[in-house]
C-alpha cells in the first residue's frame, strides 16, 4: 500500500470505486444498445430476402419499408430529442424500446407490403430511437463530461462488432427457424434488453444535465445550427452514397469482384478501429484536428478515383473503401462531440435530434442522387462529382459551424 493511499480516505476511495463501477455499467449499456441498433439497421438486407422468396413481393416494395423507417426515424428526431429534455428520459427511451420490440414482434404476422410498411417503417422508426446515436450520445455526455467523445466512439463501436457478429446468427435463425421466429426473437431482445437497460443502468438525461460542468457552455446560435445540420446532412450523403457505389464502382473501373469484396471487408476492419481511435483523438487535440484527419481521408478518395481513370490503373482504386472509412467513418462521433462542446448540456438531446433528421434525410438522398446520376450517363463521372461536392460541402459546414461559435463565443476547450 502506498503512502497516497493512506492519505486519502476510506469515504472517498469508496465513491471513487463507485464513480468508476457506475461508467463502466453505462458505457457497457451504451455498447450493447449500440449493437442492437447495428443488428436492427443491417438484418434488414437478410429479411428482404427471405420475404421475397415467401410472398413475392417485389424488392421495391420490400425496401420501401426500410425508406419510411429511415425517414420516421430521421422527421421525428427533433421533437423526440426535444421531450427527451423535458421528460423523464429514461422511461421515454425504455417505452421507446417497447415500442420497436413490439413492432418487430408483429411483423412475424404481416402478410401485405402495406402492413409491412406501417408496422416497420412507421411504428417501428418511431420506436427506434431508443436505439438512436443521437440520444445514447446525449446520455452518455453527461456522465463522461472529461472524455465524451471516447465514450461515444467505444459505444458506437457496438454497432460495427454486432455486424459482423450478429447477422451471421440472425441468417440461421432465418433459414433454421424462419424468418417470422427471427423477427420475434430480435422483436423480444430489443424490448426486454433495450427496455432494462434504459431504465435501470443508463442515467436520466435531466437530472444528468442539471449538475454543473466544468466547461464553459452557450447556447448554440442558429447559423451554428444550421451549419451542423448541413454537415450532418453532406457528410451522410457523400458516405451513404459512396459506400452503396463503392463494389459498382470497383467493378466499373476494372476492379475483379472478389478483389474488391476483400478491400471492402478489409476496410470495416480499418472503420471499426478509426470509429475507436477517432473518439479518443477528439478527446485529446479537440475534434477540429480530427476533423483535419478525415479531410485527408476525402482528398484520398477522390484522389484514388482520379488516378486509376487517368491512368487506367485499377489497382488504385483499392485504396477507396479505406479511404472513405477514415473520411466518414468517425463523423457521428465527431460532430456530436461537436455539438457538446459548442451547446448547453440540457440542450444537447434537441440539438442532436435536429441534426439527426439532416443526417438521415442526407442517408436517403446520397444513394439516390449517386444512382440516378449513374443511370443517366452510364459513367462514374458525375456521381463522382456530385458526392465530392457533397463532401467539400461536408467540411465546409463543419467549419463553418466550428468557426463561428469559436469566434464570437470562444466556449470551445480541448481535453
Amino acid at each position: 500500500m502506498t503512502a497516497f493511499d493512506h492519505a486519502v480516505p476510506a469515504g472517498l476511495k469508496a465513491r471513487s470505486h463507485r464513480v468508476r463501477l457506475a461508467k463502466r455499467i453505462r458505457l457497457s449499456s451504451a455498447f450493447v444498445l449500440m449493437a442492437m441498433s447495428g443488428l436492427v439497421w443491417t438484418s434488414f438486407s437478410l429479411f428482404l430476402v427471405a420475404l421475397e422468396g415467401e410472398f413475392h413481393w417485389s424488392r421495391a416494395e420490400i425496401s420501401g419499408a426500410f425508406s419510411v423507417f429511415a425517414l420516421t426515424n430521421a422527421l421525428t428526431a427533433p421533437a423526440f430529442g426535444y421531450v427527451l429534455g423535458r421528460w423523464d428520459s429514461r422511461r421515454l427511451l425504455a417505452a421507446s424500446s417497447l415500442v420497436l420490440g413490439l413492432a418487430l414482434c408483429g411483423l412475424s404476422l404481416v402478410g401485405s407490403p402495406a402492413a409491412y410498411w406501417m408496422v416497420f417503417g412507421v411504428i417501428g422508426g418511431i420506436g427506434s430511437h431508443c436505439i438512436s446515436s443521437y440520444a445514447v450520445f446525449a446520455v452518455l455526455a453527461g456522465r463522461f463530461r472529461e472524455r465524451p467523445a471516447t465514450a461515444m466512439a467505444i459505444a458506437d463501436a457496438g454497432s460495427g462488432l454486432a455486424t459482423f457478429l450478429g447477422l451471421p446468427v440472425i441468417h440461421w435463425m432465418i433459414v433454421e427457424l424462419g424468418w417470422r421466429v427471427a423477427y420475434l426473437i430480435l422483436g423480444s431482445s430489443v424490448a426486454l434488453i433495450g427496455g432494462a437497460l434504459h431504465l435501470l443502468a443508463m442515467d436520466p438525461l435531466r437530472r444528468t444535465h442539471r449538475q454543473h460542468s466544468a466547461r464553459p457552455s452557450v447556447r448554440l446560435p442558429l447559423v451554428s445550427l444550421l451549419a451542423l445540420a448541413a454537415a450532418y446532412f453532406c457528410g451522410s450523403a457523400a458516405y451513404q452514397g459512396l459506400t452503396t457505389q463503392q463494389i459498382a464502382l470497383l467493378d466499373h473501373y476494372g476492379v475483379a469482384e472478389s478483389l474488391a469484396v476483400w478491400a471492402v471487408a478489409l476496410a470495416g476492419l480499418v472503420l471499426f478501429i478509426w470509429r475507436l481511435t477517432s473518439g479518443h483523438l477528439c478527446d485529446r487535440w479537440g475534434p477540429g484536428k480530427v476533423m483535419i484527419i478525415a479531410a485527408a481521408g476525402v482528398v484520398t478518395t477522390f484522389a484514388s478515383v482520379a488516378i486509376g481513370e487517368a491512368l487506367a490503373a485499377p489497382g488504385a482504386l483499392l485504396v477507396l473503401p479505406m479511404a472513405v472509412g477514415i473520411a466518414f467513418g468517425g463523423q457521428q462521433v465527431l460532430l456530436a462531440a461537436s455539438a457538446q462542446l459548442m451547446t448547453r448540456p440540457a440542450s444537447l438531446a434537441r440539438v442532436l435530434g435536429f441534426c439527426r433528421m439532416a443526417s438521415g434525410l442526407g442517408m436517403a438522398a446520397g444513394p439516390l442522387l449517386a444512382g440516378y446520376a449513374f443511370d443517366m450517363t452510364g459513367q462514374y463521372g458525375w456521381p463522382i462529382g456530385l458526392l465530392a461536392l457533397m463532401s467539400l460541402g461536408h467540411m465546409a459546414a463543419y467549419t463553418m459551424a466550428f468557426g463561428f461559435v469559436r469566434a464570437k463565443h470562444d466556449p470551445i476547450v480541448t481535453a
